[in-house]
Order: structure tokens, then C-alpha cells, then sequence
């Protein structure tokens, strides 16, 4: 119903809004209009109607929530891949991408090998026997675990807080895959010249990469970058493979003191020389 304003614009108190039943018969003064509207019945039925639909839409919702986890999880499972299926669809393209050994070559083949190794389930990578590797206290074990082409596997094992030294590889690209555990990945370059690996003559690398190796993460080095790295092991050790590639001879490699203060802090420079265990 509409209630009017008075002549005089002021609207009836509060306690004056309710009409008097009597009022139409009474003769209701031109003052006031009342104006009955349909409205509850309407209410009621849009009430009914909405909320009776709510439960169906929410469980019409619910499922189709369910649906997509299943479907994502169908999706997961099947970009997952076991060795077996590893190996049938990396190899074919490493191999063609492996016939570049240009920098920009060597990226491209490197980020497909990477790309192919997050989607390997990590229970099946392959294991090798380890063994000690010098006499470095807390121990560090490598293995051989594949040996293919182009590339090849090794395993390592880092006991808690033990530390693989900085060490090169030389013609070669190496994709590191965390397994278990965790362990600190550093990554120089060498800045300038460099002397031959016999030569006790100080030289300058640049830290480019300072993080966490953990259960499926990636590191990746090329003949052309980042081509130094160190492992520090945590509290729990660590366990990851290296895949491996020649890109040119094998040249060997060398082990390096790298020291604790950077000369060029902001540039992350540091001084290094080769060494041997």
C-alpha cells in the first residue's frame, strides 16, 4: 500500500502509519490513498522458486567441481611420464636438437630435456650403484644409472651438510633433477681468461645462480653458461641425477678454490683457481 503526505507535506507519525480497517467505510478522508498491491503471494511463490532451486544449483555446482578435479587429475596423470615412456618421447627430438652445438643450440636442447625431466614421475628415475667419491667428509656418492645417446645419467648422493667443491664441464650441459631432500646449487662463470687446468694462477668467476635443488627442481648448465657448480647438502641431505651431454671432446674437468669474499659485491666476482682433491 502507498501512504501520502498531508496537505501541509508531513507525513504521519510512525504509530499513525497502520490504517483503520473501518477507514474505507468510515469514509476515508482525500487525503490519504491506499493502494492494495499483490505482492505476498508473489514473494512467496519467487521465495519458493529460488530457494527451492538453491540446493540443486549448489550440488549442480559441487559436481561440476568435481568433474574438472577429475578431469586436471586425469590431465596430470597423463602428462606424468614413467621412464620407459621418458626415454620413447625425449630421445628422438634430443637427438635432433642435440646436432646443434651452438649456444643457441644447446639452450633449445637443454630446455627440452628440462621440459621432459619436471614431467618425469620421480619413483622412477633410474638408480644406480653408488660409491664414495675421494675422501670428502661428509661423504658424496655418484653412479652411473644410464648411459644413452645423446645423453647420459648420473645419480648423486649427498649426505647431511655435506658439500660437492665448485667443479667445471667443459663441452658439456648438464640438467640437474632434485630427487630427495635438499641441497644449495651455486653457479659461476668464468670472466675473462682463464689459465689451463694445471696452472695454480688465480682467475675471476661470476655467481649467476645461488638456490634450493629440492624434489622436481631444475637446474641447468651449458658449455656456455653457468657451466661451474657446487652442492651444499641440508640438514636431511640430498639426492638428484645429473643428465649429461657432450656437446664437442671431452676435455676432462677440474675441481676450483672459489673464495668466501666476493671482490665485486654488486657484481657477485669472485676470485678462483684450480685444484685437485
Amino acid at each position: 500500500m502507498t501512504w501520502m503526505t498531508d496537505e501541509a507535506g508531513v507525513t504521519p507519525p510512525m504509530n499513525k502509519l497502520t490504517p483503520d480497517p473501518g477507514l474505507a467505510e468510515k469514509g476515508a478522508a482525500s487525503n490519504v490513498t491506499i493502494t492494495r498491491r499483490r505482492l505476498i503471494w508473489l514473494s512467496a511463490l519467487t521465495g519458493a522458486a529460488i530457494f527451492g532451486r538453491a540446493p540443486r544449483i549448489a550440488a549442480e555446482g559441487m559436481s561440476q567441481i568435481d568433474s574438472n578435479k577429475t578431469i586436471a587429475d586425469k590431465n596430470q596423470t597423463a602428462m606424468d611420464l614413467g621412464w620407459d615412456d621418458f626415454l620413447k618421447q625425449c630421445v628422438p627430438v634430443a637427438e635432433e636438437l642435440h646436432r646443434d652445438s651452438s649456444k643457441s643450440g644447446q639452450e633449445a636442447y637443454l630446455y627440452w630435456l628440462a621440459s621432459m625431466s619436471a614431467r618425469l614421475r620421480l619413483n622412477e628415475a633410474p638408480r644406480a650403484k653408488l660409491g664414495r667419491y675421494g675422501t670428502l667428509d661428509p661423504p658424496v656418492s655418484f653412479g652411473v644409472s644410464f648411459r644413452g645417446k645423446p645423453f647420459f645419467i648420473v645419480e648423486w648422493s649427498l649426505e647431511p651438510g655435506a658439500v660437492l667443491p665448485p667443479h667445471c664441464h667443459p663441452n658439456a650441459s648438464v640438467c640437474t633433477l632434485g630427487l630427495e631432500g635438499e641441497a644449495r646449487i651455486r653457479n659461476f662463470e668464468i670472466v675473462g681468461y682463464a689459465p689451463d687446468f694445471s696452472s695454480k694462477q688465480a682467475f675471476q668467476v661470476r655467481e649467476t645462480h645461488n638456490e634450493i635443488i629440492a624434489p622436481g627442481r631444475l637446474n641447468t648448465l651449458s658449455a656456455f653458461r653457468d657451466n661451474i657448480h657446487t652442492f651444499q647438502a641440508g640438514k636431511q641431505g640430498a639426492r638428484g641425477i645429473d643428465i649429461s651431454t657432450y656437446h664437442g671432446p671431452d676435455l676432462g674437468f677440474s675441481f676450483l678454490d672459489i673464495g668466501d669474499r666476493a671482490r665485486d659485491a654488486e657484481r657477485r666476482i669472485y676470485e678462483a683457481a684450480w685444484k685437485k682433491l
